[in-house]
């Protein structure tokens, strides 16, 4: 959704609506673009230069540009590119429902069986990620300390004036407020208050209170800040244990395998393709 406003608002973006073959894979998840680039992995020497293309990006070059990037992309990205920081929290359940029903369009656009396998065994269970990749990123902010705005997902949609307008003037951009107000579309939400049992209910309310407090603007006290670090005491050995499957799964493609992933296409195909050697 930052996208959309960031593209409507006036910014010049680094990325594409719909790169690679996504908007005949993808266009129904999203159908107003993605916005991404191979850069979504972080901005960092497997994707910078581009692996194909050779085409580099500096820094400098960069400043005033929107460029889109997941949670662990942000961690492993130089802290040169990282001039402002917007991210945007959803809650939970609607995270682990959204990336259920992206998975199923992207495994539409798979040519085999094996190969819609195969992507199963190379993911983490969606709130099981979700924690993973916020827990890592307040470790991450807490020590580069880079200019990041945290909003929730609701906040938009409840007041995108107020919003947007007090995240531009943060930005310190020549931007179109009212085009950026009018390119939240709460209509094309896709999730709404699932429901899920994926993990324990006393895990849950920890992940409830974490969003709460993001959608409340509170910060973390150091009350909450001791909930999630003994809630992440006991999650980390599972995310371990899923690292270590995923990453043997990465390392031992059967040769059919490495096959169809050759003449499926370029990095830029699916959202969830892995760079020859990336690390989770």
């Amino acid at each position: 959704m930052w996208m959309q406003i960031l593209v409507a608002a006036g910014l010049p973006v680094i990325g594409e609506a719909f790169p690679g073959n996504w908007e005949q894979s993808l266009r129904q998840a999203n159908p107003h673009g993605f916005h991404e680039s191979l850069l979504r992995h972080g901005v960092y020497y497997r994707t910078n230069p581009h692996p194909i293309t050779g085409e580099y990006v500096r820094a400098s070059d960069a400043r005033g540009h929107a460029v889109k990037v997941f949670l662990p992309g942000l961690v492993r990205t130089d802290a040169a590119y990282l001039d402002r920081v917007i991210v945007t929290v959803r809650p939970w359940r609607e995270y682990e429902a959204s990336l259920h029903r992206l998975h199923v369009l992207d495994e539409r656009n798979m040519r085999s069986d094996r190969r819609r396998a195969r992507a199963a065994r190379l993911r983490m269970p969606p709130a099981l990620e979700w924690w993973d990749d916020h827990i890592t990123f307040l470790r991450d902010l807490s020590v580069r300390g880079y200019a990041c705005h945290v909003q929730s997902y609701d906040g938009v949609l409840e007041d995108p004036r107020g919003v947007i307008t007090r995240t531009l003037a943060w930005l310190d951009v020549d931007a179109d407020v009212e085009a950026a107000v009018a390119a939240v579309q709460p209509q094309a939400r896709t999730q709404r208050a699932p429901e899920s049992d994926a993990v324990a209910p006393h895990v849950a309310e920890v992940f409830d209170a974490f969003y709460e407090a993001v959608h409340r603007g509170d910060g973390l006290d150091s009350a909450l800040i001791a909930r999630l670090n003994r809630i992440h005491q006991e999650l980390e050995p599972e995310i371990r244990r899923q690292r270590a499957q995923i990453a043997a799964a990465r390392a031992t493609p059967a040769p059919e395998e490495v096959e169809e992933a050759d003449a499926e296409g370029h990095p830029d195909d699916g959202p969830f393709v892995v760079l020859p050697g990336e690390w989770i």
